[in-house]
């Protein structure tokens, strides 16, 4: 089972070509989205390599090759009364999708308490039923609150 072989690790910096590109396929395979500025990507690097407080990114490695990357990004919740760990995106590469890896990676997660976080949150995008379908499974709740943007 390749998720049995599947190691998640901290980005290192010779490997940002690769996930910029990753980052770039992400955001093209949104057809409402936008292209993401490559700007935008570099300042991300920066800021959690400055301050690893704020997140990380990981990498998906199997065997010594990248096949993945998660953006994850620390908050306070008051209301959760700890860290709650943000999966702000969550990308593999096309050919080794269906194979159980984002469900490991998300157990892995919950299952390390990463970041000693007390809850995990993530956005889906409507009409990614399948991703949706997938996080329900898992135990993730819709939440009656609406995220807004200003």
């Amino acid at each position: 089972m390749i998720v049995n072989n599947i190691h998640y690790r901290p980005m290192q910096a010779p490997e940002r070509p690769l996930v910029t590109q990753m980052i770039k396929a992400l955001y093209d395979e949104d057809p409402e989205g936008h292209p993401l500025p490559e700007a935008h990507i570099s300042r991300t690097f920066e800021q959690l390599s400055a301050h690893p407080d704020y997140g990380t990114i990981l990498v998906f490695e199997f065997e010594k090759q990248i096949i993945g990357y998660a953006v994850l990004i620390n908050f306070w919740s008051n209301e959760y009364g700890g860290i709650v760990l943000s999966i702000d995106e969550l990308y593999i590469v096309p050919e080794f999708r269906s194979q159980g890896i984002a469900t490991h990676f998300i157990q892995y997660l919950h299952d390390t308490k990463f970041n000693n976080a007390v809850a995990l949150e993530l956005e889906v995008i409507p009409y990614n039923t399948r991703a949706l379908k997938l996080y329900k499974k898992l135990g993730f709740e819709t939440s009656n609150r609406h995220h807004l943007l200003w």
